[in-house]
């Protein structure tokens, strides 16, 4: 993709520059620039989205997005920049400087701007992904340079971004107060052995969703997966209010998609994704006792498979997604870490077959989540390949 290749020469340039800049600088003389940048950074990402969904013209969107984000990176860095000179009463091209700088100071210098300037890029990346507009969703997921920097980075800064990346999307799973299934307290993490080749070829199968309810002014996320030929079922709670919704998978495909069934009172809904080559996944009944995992999206990071197990099925009372209702549901108890971002993940069995949607966790008892069981989902899901006409997708939730 041309906008992802141009995606990559950018930053590699910036990449670059920065090198340069701390070898140039040595270690103390980066640390402000350093700190601009990530200020910078930072602003752009709690900003960019903020301003994305305040403009609905899809064409303007892609504008003052791009544009707010260089400035405010650019603006971060010149007064990093500006501070150093200050507070060392130096001009930033003193030879004298140079010449006083050792090999190691320089050294630290270029791999604490390359670093900080990688991360900075993730992060800013990861939020620009997340606006609902295809080309830069596509160009941020396709891009090796992100990629090869998301793999480089270590788990715990990882989860760390992923963390901040929920700050600013709507992406709160539901809770619920009720000890659902008689479930009364948290449960030990299940052992369940998750490297098993039916568990590796369904991840295959699981979308991140993403785009934005301009109704609420928010960026929204959860997780998904392929429910029939070009077909992705997900919570409504996940797509309310989002008129475009954007589906992605593990492999890079970045797809737009349009919302064709949503259904507040059981939350679900089903979006129609042209070109999607992702395989269904089978689904089957859940049973009290069955190991397996939770897929999907936590806080709207990387794909991750939790260790699962269902503890209890029961049918319950349970609010809609805008708690105006309850309604009667059959749900399946789990012990599972079920995180914001799992919304609408499929509850996948060690044989590859999909037995709950994730919809909620336990506010008080970690460990604890709970899933739509499937049979009662079979009228609507019916003919849920022939669904092609949008529907609208609620208004959207927030808090």
């Amino acid at each position: 993709m041309i906008a992802a290749r141009i995606l990559d020469v950018l930053l590699v340039l910036v990449l670059l520059v920065y090198l340069g800049e701390g070898w140039r600088n040595g270690i103390l003389r980066s640390l402000a620039a350093i700190l601009g940048i990530a200020a910078g950074g930072v602003a752009a990402f709690f900003a960019v989205p903020i301003a994305a969904a305040a403009i609905p013209a899809p064409e303007w969107r892609l504008t003052v997005s791009i544009g707010l984000a260089v400035v405010l990176l650019v603006g971060g860095h010149l007064l990093g920049v500006t501070i150093a000179r200050t507070v060392r009463g130096r001009r930033k091209d003193d030879p004298r400087h140079e010449r006083e700088l050792t090999t190691a100071e320089r050294l630290l210098g270029a791999i604490a701007n390359l670093v900080a300037a990688a991360l900075v890029a993730t992060l800013v990346a990861g939020s620009v992904a997340q606006l609902g507009v295809p080309v830069l969703s596509q160009a941020v997921r396709r891009s090796v340079v992100i990629g090869t920097i998301e793999r480089l980075t270590p788990a715990p800064i990882d989860e760390g971004l992923a963390r901040v990346r929920a700050a600013i999307l709507e992406q709160g799973i539901p809770t619920i107060d009720e000890a659902l299934g008689g479930i009364t307290s948290a449960p030990k993490p299940p052992q369940v052995d998750i490297a098993v080749d039916a568990l590796a070829a369904a991840a295959g199968s699981v979308a991140r969703i993403s785009g934005t309810a301009f109704a609420c002014g928010q960026n929204q996320s959860g997780s998904g997966f392929v429910v029939a030929p070009e077909r992705v079922l997900t919570n409504a709670h996940v797509v309310a209010g989002v008129d475009n919704p954007i589906v992605e998978l593990p492999d890079g495909e970045v797809l737009d998609g349009q919302v064709v069934l949503f259904d507040p009172e059981l939350d679900i809904a089903v979006i129609a994704v042209p070109g999607l080559h992702a395989a269904p996944l089978p689904l089957a009944d859940a049973a009290i006792g069955t190991p397996g995992v939770v897929d999907g999206y936590p806080h709207g990071g990387p794909f991750t498979s939790t260790p699962a197990e269902v503890l209890a099925i029961s049918t319950e009372r349970v609010d809609d997604i805008y708690g105006e209702q309850a309604n009667a549901r059959e749900v399946a108890t789990i012990a599972a870490d079920v995180q914001p971002g799992n919304s609408g993940g499929p509850l996948v069995s060690l044989d590859g077959h999909v037995v709950g949607l994730v919809f909620a966790r336990n506010a008080d008892h970690a460990n604890v989540g709970y899933a739509t069981t499937l049979p009662q989902l079979d009228p609507l899901l019916a003919d849920v390949a022939s669904l092609r006409t949008p529907v609208t997708p609620g208004h959207c939730t927030t808090g």
